[in-house]
């Protein structure tokens, strides 16, 4: 049992439990420790200092307890709740009162809503679901997004936690869980083949990216099934507008007409 301190073993019991008991009541397990050990991060990431703010404390350790020790989610909401006032730590502390103990993506989701315009919204959708492993000279338009939300390696490739990845990914796939092709962007190779070879693209569709396994065996798509997809950012006015393309073993000359 050496280095497994009792808030740990705490966590643990709540996690399994949680569901029949109010936040608050995991405090009385924190105790005079939840400084050092969820806490103490949590304020590095919320106020830039080991401890919270005086008039801050008991709300950052309701919200301590609501996260059930979860290191990233406190991470990002630290990150989110720097400079804010009371009453928005209230605001998140009223929406992880109705959130199910288990629901992590949901917890990180206050995160996401939390972004103040459509426009930085989108953006992380589009790095969940295409743009994780990019260099960072190729999506500058990106770095206008919250540290919180993506970070880069030591090559200068963008990163995303995994949970925060599918998070963005679960939100487009929930608009539309049967019908790929009533999806904004598409990712899995399997919803692209299955819309470009039956044409069902529709004005939904945004953007796709389309990385074949090496035992798929070709196929024959035709350029006509984009026509449908009125809103395809990249192929939009493709001679003006486009933003990003990247087409490994693109087997044309030339960009045919139709694609604009």
């Amino acid at each position: 049992m050496e280095g497994i301190g009792k808030t740990t073993i705490a966590t643990t019991i709540y996690n399994k439990i949680g569901n029949n008991f109010e936040g608050r009541r995991f405090l009385a397990q924190i105790g005079e420790n939840w400084e050092q050990d969820a806490g103490q991060p949590f304020s590095w990431h919320a106020f830039k200092q080991q401890s919270s703010r005086e008039d801050l404390t008991e709300l950052s350790r309701n919200v301590i307890a609501y996260y059930g020790g979860l290191p990233l989610a406190l991470e990002v909401l630290g990150f989110y709740l720097f400079d804010k006032e009371v009453t928005e730590w209230k605001c998140v502390l009223e929406k992880l009162k109705k959130i199910h103990n288990d629901e992590v993506q949901e917890k990180l989701k206050i995160n996401f809503d939390g972004l103040n315009d459509d426009t930085k919204r989108e953006i992380f959708l589009d790095i969940a679901c295409f743009f994780i492993g990019m260099d960072r000279n190729d999506v500058t338009h990106i770095l206008k997004m919250p540290r919180s939300l993506i970070t880069f390696d030591e090559k200068n490739k963008l990163k995303m936690h995994d949970l925060l990845r599918d998070m963005g990914r679960e939100i487009i796939h929930a608009k539309s869980s049967k019908e790929p092709e009533e999806r904004s962007k598409l990712w899995f190779h399997e919803d692209v083949l299955d819309v470009l070879l039956n044409e069902s693209g529709t004005k939904v569709v945004e953007g796709f990216t389309l990385m074949l396994p090496r035992t798929t065996n070709t196929k024959c798509l035709s350029t006509l099934t984009f026509k449908k997809m009125k809103k395809l950012r990249d192929f939009k006015n493709l001679s003006k507008d486009l933003r990003w393309l990247c087409w490994d073993g693109f087997p044309l000359k030339f960009i045919p007409v139709e694609f604009y």
